[in-house]
């Protein structure tokens, strides 16, 4: 659920800043050892706009990076490892939006006040996805072996992670105080002469976050279906983005998969951490912001999102989002 972080920032739009094209997605391959794919029908022009917004690098010290984003995602987009990417530990929050990762056959999604501490050895394949049409924010911080040899605490503590065979994922429960700091760091200036300490500080909280949260377990998709049954699951997750408004049934849904309605809901808990119509709910949520942000009233809202009751639907977006729907508008 939403908390009052994510609903002080929801009805603003994303901060002013720049058009980020394929090409630029490119100069940051380079940069990250990463390779990115854009949705699109055959080959996809190099000025074509993927994302608008602002994002904010900072290196604390050697062997430490950390990334601020507020974008507003046009274009659905995937970032994947290379194989030559190093060994790394990173610890991401997100604050506003909707983002799914994949370690090896581990799969998760995050949403709003998610956390998430990931453990990659290059044994393992890792790819993030970014769906169109959200607005999202986030924070991610990245170590790298070098790193350690800078703070002997970090030596102790973070270097278990790097010498764990296969990585892995575990939640990070990211306070209340330090997502609101997080928030102001993205939206500072970029000038500002108090951002590098503000970089440094924010980077060793997470750090503490993240190694508290090793040890849980990840609720959801470990191990994930894969094959023709991802195939099928994926066609289902897709229809429900395009469509949140429409009137889905199980039984419906479980046809285009091609299962029955019990392995239908099994299969899609374990690969994306919530049931079918609590991911659905996400979706028609998120459709009914975009549309508050665009102007139409609520009962408009709501009738767009699939809610025949605006009522029901203001109890539905306070507790996802913190604040009412005509807070919004």
């Amino acid at each position: 659920m939403a908390d009052t972080v994510t609903a002080a920032v929801a009805a603003e739009q994303p901060a002013p800043g720049q058009r980020l094209t394929v090409a630029d997605l490119t100069a940051y391959e380079h940069r990250y050892n990463l390779s990115h794919r854009v949705s699109g029908e055959g080959h996809v022009p190099p000025d074509q706009t993927v994302a608008e917004g602002r994002v904010a690098e900072r290196q604390p010290w050697r062997g430490l990076q950390m990334v601020g984003s507020d974008l507003f995602v046009r274009r659905t987009y995937e970032a994947h490892a290379r194989p030559e990417a190093p060994a790394h530990v990173s610890i991401i929050v997100l604050l506003e939006g909707r983002a799914e990762l994949a370690l090896g056959a581990s799969r998760h999604t995050l949403t709003a006040g998610d956390g998430l501490l990931l453990a990659y050895d290059r044994n393992q394949s890792l790819r993030a996805r970014h769906p169109a049409d959200q607005r999202v924010r986030a924070v991610n911080l990245t170590l790298l072996r070098d790193s350690l040899e800078n703070d002997p605490r970090l030596a102790g503590s973070v270097d278990p992670l790097f010498r764990s065979r296969g990585g892995g994922l575990w939640p990070v429960s990211v306070p209340y105080g330090l997502r609101l700091s997080l928030a102001e760091w993205i939206a500072s200036a970029p000038a500002a002469p108090a951002l590098p300490l503000m970089a440094e500080g924010l980077a060793l909280q997470l750090v503490a976050q993240g190694l508290a949260g090793r040890g849980q377990a990840l609720p959801g998709p470990v191990p994930a279906p894969r094959g023709r049954d991802w195939r099928l699951l994926e066609r289902v997750r897709e229809y429900l983005d395009e469509y949140p408004g429409e009137p889905h049934t199980l039984k419906a849904l479980a046809g285009l998969a091609c299962m029955s309605p019990s392995t239908l809901r099994a299969k899609f808990r374990r690969a994306y951490g919530r049931s079918v119509f609590d991911y659905l709910r996400e979706r028609r949520l998120e459709q009914a912001h975009r549309a508050l942000r665009d102007g139409l009233s609520v009962q408009q809202a709501a009738n767009r999102a699939g809610y025949r009751h605006a009522t029901n639907f203001a109890t539905a977006f306070r507790q996802r989002y913190g604040l009412t729907p005509s807070a919004v508008r």
